[in-house]
Parts: structure tokens; sequence; C-alpha cells
């Protein structure tokens, strides 16, 4: 299977690019290499390489800076969605495209499954909303898979996050009102995997079982980790971040399900590997 893997240096694309392990028929590009808002040149390498998959891994994830950022969350987003999922129809490749549970508005008190209306409450939620339909309009042939809480070891993420600020000895102050599912990147590319596999369109829910808060994770991965420190629960409101985000996001992989497909585990043993794999760059980095 001829492989093209877009935006192949980001936190999910990275994870694609190991386990495919670039070189014979895995092509990664980078967003220098090849930038999903120039839609001509999408077109060109892809019409010379004509690969059968295209993996959308290229995305703006800032949730509060595209407040602010608002054409460029867009352009990455939305149109950069759209010029791949139009240049793999060009070269008929199936696109698959990434998106995320901020597409709810979080007055479910039940996971979310693939039937529940999205109504976004951000840019970058309405952003990733949009690169659906584009994704959906542009290539019969798609897979949108949309996630939830991505980590990995590469890129930007939440775990991260909260180890710079225990380095720092900064004072932990964690929201514990807005409840999801942390997921895996690599329990998030094998599945992706195994629905190419099985040759899927359509769209999947893919997230590691069960819910959790930003606060209780955080506490889990101090725990996980050996570091002492004490994490305090806030509200959204005392956090004031620029953009609104939905006070309960889980998704349930109910189409996995009903076809007995669904490869995801509990995220906290998720979490646990890979704490463990990783325990030493983490602690270090």
């Amino acid at each position: 299977m001829r492989v093209v893997i877009l935006g192949a240096e980001g936190q999910l694309g990275s994870e694609f690019r190991e386990f495919l392990q670039v070189g014979g028929d895995c092509y990664a590009f980078s967003r220098r290499e090849l930038d999903v808002t120039d839609g001509e040149k999408v077109v060109a390498v892809l019409a010379d390489i004509r690969p059968e998959v295209i993996l959308n891994c290229a995305a703006y994830t800032g949730v509060d800076r595209a407040e602010k950022e608002q054409e460029w969350c867009y352009r990455v987003n939305t149109l950069g969605a759209r010029n791949a999922a139009h240049a793999s129809y060009r070269v008929g490749a199936k696109i698959v495209y990434f998106s995320t549970d901020y597409v709810f508005d979080g007055q479910k008190t039940t996971p979310y499954t693939e039937f529940d209306v999205p109504h976004p409450l951000s840019t970058y939620g309405c952003s990733k909303l949009w690169g659906e339909h584009y994704t959906r309009s542009c290539n019969p042939n798609h897979l949108i898979l949309r996630t939830s809480w991505l980590y990995g070891k590469r890129g930007h993420n939440f775990i991260k996050t909260i180890l710079r600020l225990v380095k720092e000895k900064r004072a932990l102050r964690v929201v514990d009102d807005q409840r999801g599912a942390p997921t895996w990147t690599r329990d998030l590319v094998r599945q992706t995997l195994l629905l190419l596999e099985k040759d899927r369109v359509g769209l999947y829910h893919c997230a590691d079982l069960g819910e959790t808060t930003w606060f209780r994770l955080a506490q889990a991965v101090c725990v996980g980790l050996g570091f002492e420190v004490e994490v305090t629960p806030i509200t959204t409101e005392e956090y004031g971040a620029p953009a609104r985000r939905p006070g309960y996001s889980v998704l349930e992989n109910y189409c996995l399900g009903m076809e007995r497909l669904n490869l995801m585990r509990p995220w906290q043993d998720a979490l646990r590997e890979f704490l463990r794999e990783n325990q030493e760059a983490l602690r270090c980095g």
C-alpha cells in the first residue's frame, strides 16, 4: 500500500511515520516540505507519487490561539482538508482526516456517538467540523476519524505541559469540570491501520475508553512518573481560557463497536504503557 503522510513532523504524523517506517511505499511530508494550504502544490506532488492512501495529519491545534488567528486556523484545518481531499480524489486515493471531540458543545451527559449532531463552541472546533465537510464532499472514498485529548511522545500536548510546569516548580492548578477521554497516538494509529486494512469508509469515533478530567489526568501523570507535587482542582471559569471548551466531550466508539473493530483500550492502560516506555525522556526532557 502506497501511503502519503501530510504533517509528518506533528504529534500524530510522526507516530504514523514511525509505524510505517518511511521509505519504499511510504512518503512523509512535513509542513515545510508540503504545505496543505498550497492546493496546487499538493495536487502536483500527489499526482507524481500516485498514492493509494493519504493520511492528512496536518493540523492547527492551538485551541486558544485560534481565537486570535482565525484565518490561519481555517486555512490549515478547513481549506487544507479541502486541498488534500481534492488531490486524493484526483489520484484515486483514500483520504483520512483526523477530527476532534471539540466539534461537540458538551451539553450531553453521556458519550457522543457518530450520530449526534455537532455544535462546536470554538474557532478550532468549527474549523475541524468544516474540514470534515470538505473531506466528505471532495472525496467519497474517505475516512473521518474523531479522537480526543490526544497525546504522544512528540509534539505539544497536555502531558508535556504538566511536566514542564512540574519541572519549573510551579503550582499545578488544573481544570476539573471538563470531562473527556485521553487517547494515545499509538492506539489511534493502530486503529486507523485496521480500518484501512478493512477498506472502511465514513465517520468513526476513535478514542481510548473511559473518561476523566484534566485534573485527574494530571494527577495520574504525576503519580505515574513519581513526582510528588500538589495538584489543585479549579473550574473552567477560574482558568479563564480564551476559547470555549465543551464541559463533556467523551466519545463513544459506537460504529467501531457495531462492526466489532474496536481496538481502543481503557485510557488508564494506555497511559501506564506510555509513561513506562517514555519515563526517562519525560522526566529529563
